[in-house]
């Protein structure tokens, strides 16, 4: 599905959250949003999963007006989400059931969904029971049962430890590939950002313009930072992050910002 803004404003009273923004997100891409917290990146996140309305502009998906959120479109917090009172097998199931597929069927499939993020033996578990990791793996699980056509990630691993963090980078990185949905992914871990994405967009303080654009598909996906030096200092340089004098690790970039 392909995503484009046109001339996009946001504000919300006289505090100005984005302004004059327009790119077209391809179908299929997947393209990463980075900058200071508070620009405004997961408002227009929002406006793609139709929870939020542009001031000004227009919003399209596949040329069609962008005003109410659609099971096209799935979006994914940092928080997992999950209902607390169901278990896993009843977190996944359920984003079928809200699709009147019958229950056995949905928790058939949702089984095929856990197996997928490796959570196979858990699911007649409770989320308070697992770990913060194995709960957003049952978020991912959630969000591509019903296999959207966009998925709209807001810090998905922010809450997350680096090890782990990594791991679910890598599990979604596969599940994307098997399932090439159209991605829009807000995080403030650049080294994320090149991991996962296509195309970065780099953003300024509020009210937020793009600052920077760098294309990515022609690099391999690795988690070898050697393969993205260069870029990853462009990028930090363009946060007025300086890498000469301020050591940053993977997962730091949203205390610096």
């Amino acid at each position: 599905m392909e995503l484009k803004f046109n001339d996009i404003t946001k504000s919300f009273g006289d505090l100005k959250v984005i302004e004059h923004f327009s790119t077209t997100i391809k179908s299929g891409e997947i393209v990463a949003l980075v900058g200071p917290s508070g620009c405004g990146k997961s408002t227009l996140l929002h406006m793609l999963a139709g929870l939020q309305k542009p001031s000004t502009g227009t919003l399209t998906a596949d040329g069609k007006s962008l005003e109410k959120p659609s099971p096209e479109r799935t979006l994914v917090f940092q928080e997992h989400a999950l209902y607390p009172w169901l278990t896993l097998a009843g977190n996944v199931a359920l984003a079928l059931e809200f699709q009147n597929v019958p229950k056995k069927e949905a928790f058939i499939e949702a089984q095929t969904w856990l197996d997928k993020v490796k959570l196979s033996g858990f699911e007649d578990y409770y989320p308070h029971q697992v770990s913060g990791g194995m709960r957003q793996r049952c978020a991912l699980a959630r969000a591509f049962i019903a296999r959207p056509k966009v998925l709209l990630l807001d810090e998905p691993f922010g809450a997350l430890d680096a090890l782990t963090r990594m791991t679910l980078q890598c599990v979604l990185k596969n599940l994307i590939t098997e399932e090439r949905p159209t991605v829009v992914l807000v995080t403030h871990d650049v080294d994320e950002a090149l991991y996962l994405a296509d195309r970065v967009m780099v953003f300024s303080n509020r009210p937020a313009t793009v600052l920077s654009e760098i294309e990515l598909d022609h690099l391999p996906k690795t988690h070898d930072l050697s393969a993205y030096v260069d870029i990853r200092r462009d990028v930090l340089n363009t946060l007025g992050i300086d890498t000469d004098t301020t050591p940053v690790r993977t997962g730091e970039i949203g205390e610096l910002l």
